[in-house]
This record gives structure tokens, C-alpha cells and sequence, in this order.
């Protein structure tokens, strides 16, 4: 019987039976799957209490009797992330990005690039370093990025113009184009929002670089708002579905 180890990061888990956990995973070297936990809710010594959403753990597992549900024999936790757990707003973020790899991500497909971005992100919300709603948009830059839908930044949609070319303080970006448009080329769409061109110009610098390069940009307090305004909008366009961590997260997190 063939068995699988891995480090993974809780994506979601429920309640299933009296005693058993479903827990859904995003691993480094298998992607995505769901495990039964049988007798998780009693067994301290196989599970160690560890099987919290986004806590990253080293996964023992084997296939199950159904190809779609693999049976979680061992877990051990490498990472608790109790700063998050002690932060609403904290977990607010990490239950949105979990959220949204759990939504965009198919099973059985390796992805260790979105598992080291998730375990990257998570670790630099843990450690209080920088601000929550930078490392957001680094995040969820990085995220689109990697699975195919980064916006169009650098020049409009419909004539190509390029953007240090484009004479106007402020941009409509077109959700359904995917891209900015200029004003002699209006999109005639209600799916437009308006950015100023220094915000864009600095998510153009943010999404060519390193994350730990990319890090280290100053925003200015408008350029984060207009940032985080636009990915709000512009993530749940693109995958078709609003998650519900994100309608939480705008509850608690400070006025942006």
C-alpha cells in the first residue's frame, strides 16, 4: 500500500461523524487533496492537535477506498501560526487566502509554487514585521500571477498604448478586459474602476519582482486603498465567486 508523505497547509476542515475530520490540503509536493482524519477529535498522540485551518503540518497519508478522500494516518505540526490565531484580523487574511486556493486549485495537481506562496505569506503575517495589507497584495499579486490571470498593467487593452505614454492622472481598469483602457479608447463597460497611474505603475514594479524584493516598496496610504479596492474586485470577477472570507475580512480589518 503506497503512502504519502508531505509538508501541507490546511486549507478547510469540518466536523464528520462523531469523531472524524475532512480536512482539505494544499501540500508541497502532491497539490491539493482531502483526508480523512478517523478519530481526529480523540486522538492527541496520532494528530496531534494540529489539524487547524493554516496550520502547516507534515502529512502521513494512503489512499483511501475512494480515489477522491485519502485516509490521514500521522500529522505533526511545523508551524502552529498562534500570532494569526491570537489576531482577528490576521485570520481574517489567512482564512481568505486559504479560502481562495481551496476555490481556484484543482485536486491532484502539484502546484509547489502556490504552496510555497501560501507558506511564505503566512509566515510574514505570523511575524508582525509588516503591515497585513501589504502582505495581502503581495499574496494575492502572486496568486493571479501564477495561475494565468494577471491583470494587464502596462499598456491599454485596446490600442496598446503604453502606460508612461498614456497623459492622464487616472486609468480605468476594465475587469472584463482584464486590463486598463485610456480615454480615447472607453470601454463602455460597468465593470470599470479607476486607478491613478502612480498606483499602477508601482503594482506593475511589484508584480516583475522577488517577493522578498517586491516586499520592500513604500505605498502610500492611497496607493495601498486603491490597491486593495482593485483586487477586491478584481479576484472574485475572475474566479466567479465572491468568498465568503473576503465579505469577513472587509467587516474587521481598519477602513482602507
Amino acid at each position: 500500500m503506497t503512502h504519502f508523505s508531505t509538508s501541507a497547509i490546511v486549507l478547510q476542515r469540518r466536523s464528520y461523524a462523531d469523531f472524524d475530520l475532512i480536512v482539505t490540503v494544499i501540500s508541497r509536493d502532491y497539490g491539493k487533496c482531502t483526508l480523512i482524519a478517523k478519530s481526529a477529535k480523540k486522538s492527541i498522540k496520532r494528530f496531534s492537535g494540529g489539524l487547524e485551518p493554516f496550520s502547516q503540518l507534515q502529512l502521513v497519508y494512503r489512499q483511501g477506498r475512494s480515489k477522491d478522500l485519502f485516509l490521514l494516518e500521522e500529522s505533526n505540526i511545523e508551524h502552529a501560526f498562534q500570532a494569526i490565531r491570537a489576531s482577528v484580523i490576521k485570520t481574517a487574511y489567512a482564512s481568505y487566502w486559504s479560502e481562495l486556493v481551496n476555490l481556484w486549485i484543482e485536486p491532484g495537481q502539484p502546484n509547489g509554487e502556490i504552496f510555497k506562496l501560501l507558506a511564505y505569506a503566512l509566515e510574514e503575517l505570523d511575524q508582525d514585521a509588516k503591515p497585513e495589507s501589504l502582505i495581502n497584495l503581495l499574496f494575492l499579486f502572486r496568486f493571479i500571477g501564477n495561475e494565468g490571470f494577471q491583470p494587464i498593467l502596462g499598456h491599454c487593452t485596446s490600442c496598446q498604448c503604453l502606460i508612461d505614454d498614456i497623459h492622464q492622472p487616472r486609468l480605468c481598469f476594465d475587469l472584463k478586459q482584464g486590463g486598463i483602457v485610456c480615454r480615447q479608447c472607453p470601454s463602455g463597460s460597468h465593470t470599470a474602476i479607476e486607478l491613478s497611474k502612480g498606483t499602477l505603475k508601482q503594482l506593475q514594479w511589484m508584480i516583475s519582482q522577488a517577493p522578498a524584493v517586491a516586499e520592500r516598496i513604500k505605498f502610500s496610504p492611497l496607493a495601498i486603498s486603491e490597491a486593495t479596492q482593485f483586487l477586491d474586485a478584481f479576484v472574485p470577477f475572475h474566479i466567479g465567486k465572491t468568498p465568503k472570507s473576503l465579505k469577513f475580512l472587509k467587516q474587521v480589518r481598519p477602513a482602507i
